[in-house]
This record gives structure tokens, sequence and C-alpha cells, in this order.
């Protein structure tokens, strides 16, 4: 009988990161439940519940990235070797990516492919298959679900760190990212700013946005974690929500853009000031339950568009109802957590989601 893999028996984790990595899944499920969004005003409208709630989760993704740079910096600290941890890191994203990309190409919204017949879910399948080849660019940048970027953009920010670090330039790393976030700013954030511009294919998932984050992770090890991130990353934290409510707010007014942004420059701020507070390694963070299903947030974060889109038909019929609005959320990640403790039982399918 295959054994069920044991999350923390090759090394001690950190049970205020993992508790934080279990509130970011949350908050991304949010983002695609879109719980308490009103039809008639949808998120990004005006500042709303459903608005700000979708603002207040934009830390998420930026701490990914912030505390994945962070454990690569380590792992390549203690090989004494950039190489290894590397590719190592890069194998297994893409693996997952590759894995799930192929799922994707499935009617995973199952109900509604049946909807148009018995031959639905065939014709659901030829449509994703066709729209890969017709737009290859998105399909190689981000999958064959737009969540799957940051799986593509992580290898990325490693393989790029890698080569600035094998050269003893960590400080061009740094100019790099800054730059790149620049450009993400003026072209997606503030394409309608005099000093902004479109960008096609649009990089709205991140990808110009990512070596920031991962590139301040990676410092931030070299620097040590000591328990005095924690005041100096609760503060970032709020003031970088506050700035990024301020910015969205303050390009409606002006350009009219919508209040629904995935990045700004205040982002940035949230982001690390989230990190911070969980590589502080503070006690008030160590709930041991949450922190327990940390180890399986790769898997949920993969495997969750899954549910989401077979519990839409649903969502659409039940859609204003208080206690669906948050029913969703947590019924999509307790069957995805499910599903991702159902393949790490087996030897042959474990690299999926761990």
């Amino acid at each position: 009988m295959v054994q069920p893999i044991q999350p923390h028996a090759v090394r001690q984790r950190l049970p205020s990161v993992d508790v934080v990595r279990v509130l970011a899944i949350l908050g991304i499920i949010a983002i695609h439940t879109t719980p308490f969004e009103n039809a008639g005003s949808p998120i990004g409208t005006r500042f709303d519940l459903a608005t700000v709630l979708n603002q207040a989760t934009r830390f998420a993704v930026p701490f990914f990235l912030v505390v994945s740079g962070f454990f690569w910096s380590r792992k390549v600290a203690e090989a004494k070797e950039v190489r290894g941890p590397t590719v190592a890191l890069v194998r297994r994203a893409l693996l997952v990516w590759l894995a799930w990309w192929l799922v994707y190409l499935l009617p995973v919204n199952l109900f509604d492919a049946l909807a148009q017949g018995a031959l639905g879910p065939i014709k659901v399948v030829w449509w994703n298959v066709a729209l890969v080849f017709k737009r290859p660019a998105i399909a190689l940048l981000e999958g064959t679900s737009p969540h799957l970027w940051f799986l593509v953009a992580l290898s990325f920010c490693a393989g790029v760190s890698a080569v600035f670090v094998q050269l003893g330039a960590p400080w061009a790393l740094g100019l790099l990212a800054a730059a790149l976030y620049a450009v993400g700013l003026a072209g997606q954030s503030y394409p309608s700013a005099p000093f902004g511009f479109h960008i096609d294919p649009s990089f709205r998932n991140g990808h110009l946005f990512s070596l920031a984050f991962f590139a301040t992770g990676a410092w931030l090890q070299r620097r040590g974690a000591t328990a005095a991130w924690l005041p100096a990353g609760v503060v970032l934290a709020v003031a970088g929500f506050a700035l990024h409510l301020f910015e969205v707010g303050l390009s409606h007014r002006l350009w009219g853009t919508r209040l629904e942004r995935d990045y700004v420059a205040g982002t940035y701020l949230f982001g690390v000031g989230v990190a911070l507070v969980a590589l502080a390694g503070t006690r008030a963070l160590e709930w041991r339950a949450v922190a327990a299903l940390g180890p399986w947030v790769l898997g949920i974060y993969a495997s969750h568009m899954v549910f989401v889109g077979l519990l839409k038909p649903l969502d659409r019929q039940l859609t204003g109802a208080p206690w669906w609005e948050v029913a969703y959320l947590v019924v999509v990640f307790a069957l995805a957590l499910g599903l991702t403790r159902l393949l790490a039982r087996s030897r042959r399918t474990r690299p999926l989601v761990s």
C-alpha cells in the first residue's frame, strides 16, 4: 500500500510562513470566486465590500514570490552553489505547470459543457486546443488556465536570479527587477496615464512584476531574518495597502481606470510587508492546525480552478446569498485540498501537488 506523503519529514518548517501561505491561497481563491460581488455593480466599479476585499487579497502572489526567493536563496547558500537548487526549483515548477496545463485542456466546467449537448465536452477540448495554437504566446506565458502563469514566472525569476548571483552582481539583478516593475506599472497599471502605454500581449498576470518580489526575497535572506521584521512588516503592509487603494482610487478618478488592479506601486510594499511578518517567525502566527495545511498549498493553487469551474453553475444560482458568498470559497478550498492530498498518496502523482 502506498504511504501518504509526510510533508514535515524533510525539514523543520516555519509555522508562521505556512499560516500566511494558507491565508494567501484563500485570498487567491477569493479573487476567483468573487465573494459579495453584485451583478449590477461588478468588482472594480466602486469601492464596495467586494472591491475592497478583492484588493485586500492582492498581497497573496507577491508574498508567494518573496518567500520563494527567500527559500531559494537559502538553499543556494546552504549548497554553496547556484545551479543545483535552481535546476531543482525550475524543474519542479515546470513539471507542475505542464501537468496542469494538460488538465485544463479538459472541460473542467463540465456542467456548462454538458449543457451544449452530449458532445459538449469534446467541443470544449477542441476549442481549448485550437486556442493554444491561436495564441501560442499566451499558452506559454500562462498556460491553459490563466492562474498557471505563476509557475512560469517563478521559473523565470529563479533562472534570471541564478545568472546574476553566479556573476556576483546581485545589484544588477535589483536594477533589472526595478526596471521591469516600472515597465509593468506604465504598461499595465497605468496604460491610460500620460506616461503609460499598452502592452501586447497583455502581461496582466504579473510576469513583469514577479522578479522584483523574488529578488527582494533573495536579498532578505542574505540580510537574515530577525524578530524585528515583525513590526516593520506590519507597518509596511498597512502602508502598502493604503497606498494601493489610494493609487487605484486616484487612477480611477483621473483616467477612468477600474478600481480593480492586480499591481500598483503600493502592492510591492503590501506584499513585502506581509512576507516580513511571516518570516519574522512570530509566535502569534503559530496556529498549528492552519500551519499543517501549508505543505499542500501548491496543490491547492494548481487544482482550485477545477472546482471553481465545476461549481460555477451553482454559483450563478446562489450568488447574492450571504452564506453562499463564503461557502463557495470554503468549498473550493476544501475540494482542492482533498484532491491534493489524494494525489499526494501516490508516488506517481505526488510531484504534481507537493
